[in-house]
């Protein structure tokens, strides 16, 4: 059975997000070594949250930028607090929009993007919001979920499956690099800007 809405401004949500357990089944360092991160890239973490995944990607990124984005306040507090805690200084955190991002287009290396694809309706459009960001031959790295039942999780209508995705992220200019399998609920994808 798919999981109930989630309301996602809440701390108890934040710590959901957080606990020790969910490294069991998304892995940040196995999802690192599945990205094309360099030491000097640029990068947006878009959907950041508290900074799951900003935090490894700042530790990939040693000496270039990361700068981490939600449309949350709350979200963007979290990842900020655990950006000074791990003493972190090549992090912006910043909100945004939907798909208004205050990062000028055509500078970054790399998205980095953890479970945002399902959330607008006008996925095309974030894509192609996404895709202005990049650089000429830059990447964008997507995790999603199966559109398929699962204990935990969004709403089935929500989720994206790799085919549909891949398809999404060609009219939006990508070209979609092939997707792995991250644990029967999860999927990784590489798009990159041609």
């Amino acid at each position: 059975m798919t999981s109930e809405h989630y309301n996602m401004d809440t701390p108890d949500f934040i710590q959901r997000l957080l606990r020790p357990e969910r490294a069991e089944i998304l892995d940040p360092s196995v999802i690192m070594s599945l990205c094309p991160v360099k030491p000097q890239d640029r990068l947006v973490d878009i959907g950041c949250g508290p900074g799951y995944f900003t935090l490894p990607l700042a530790t990939a990124a040693v000496n270039g930028k990361v700068y981490a984005l939600d449309i949350n306040r709350e979200m963007v507090a979290a990842c900020r607090e655990r950006v000074e805690q791990a003493r972190l200084g090549n992090v912006e955190t910043l909100t945004c929009s939907k798909f208004d991002f205050p990062i000028d287009n055509g500078t970054m290396d790399g998205v980095f993007m953890a479970f945002v694809v399902q959330h607008p309706s006008d996925k095309p459009r974030l894509l192609r919001a996404v895709r202005d960001l990049l650089q000429p031959g830059g990447w964008c790295v997507v995790l999603e979920w199966y559109r398929k039942e699962t204990e935990t999780g969004p709403p089935l209508e929500r989720r994206v499956d790799p085919g549909d995705l891949e398809n999404l992220a060609r009219g939006a200019g990508f070209q979609p690099m092939g997707w792995q399998d991250l644990n029967g609920e999860h999927y990784l994808m590489t798009l990159h800007n041609t």
